[in-house]
């Protein structure tokens, strides 16, 4: 009686044994795939940003600057820039946003001054950034990202047109 007792003994913690290396095995088969799910959720975050955080922060910039004397097109050092004017104090100032060495910049500094592009702040890596101003008085913003994706923007300064 005492022999049965034992061996029931060694099957139960042979299954329990067993029962936990399975329980491991599927724990790391878990943290294996889930590891994987949240590298490729990041890396599709990242791609997305660098155009969205572009996108907002001209769009925003743009609305804070919405008349028509305060938004031009103009070069910095031969780079295209898109400009925006602030008169603080009755200084005149000058913000650029321009694309160097794929990074999206913006630069502000007092009007009149000749600034280095390599001064500007960097907002968002891209591809391609241009700015235009079209026939009917709006600025389209053009971008493309590191990976070929597109977006562009249409932007008016001032006030609505209404027709009448």
């Amino acid at each position: 009686m005492n022999r049965n007792s034992r061996r029931s003994h060694s099957i139960d913690t042979l299954f329990v044994i067993t029962l936990l290396g399975l329980f491991l095995i599927f724990l790391l088969m878990m943290l294996l795939f889930s590891t994987q799910a949240y590298r490729t959720a990041v890396e599709g975050n990242q791609e997305n940003n660098n155009l969205y955080t572009a996108s907002a922060y001209i769009t925003e910039k743009f609305r804070q600057h919405d008349s028509s004397q305060s938004v031009s097109l103009d070069t910095l050092d031969n780079l295209p820039a898109f400009c925006m004017t602030d008169t603080i104090d009755g200084t005149s100032y000058v913000t650029y946003i321009y694309l160097l060495d794929h990074q999206l910049k913006e630069l502000f500094t007092a009007k009149g001054n000749v600034p280095s592009p390599e001064m500007g702040t960097s907002i968002a890596s891209l591809e391609t950034f241009q700015a235009e101003e079209t026939s009917e008085g709006f600025y389209r913003i053009s971008m493309e990202d590191l990976q070929g994706h597109t977006t562009s923007l249409l932007l008016h300064p001032g006030p609505p047109v209404t027709s009448e």
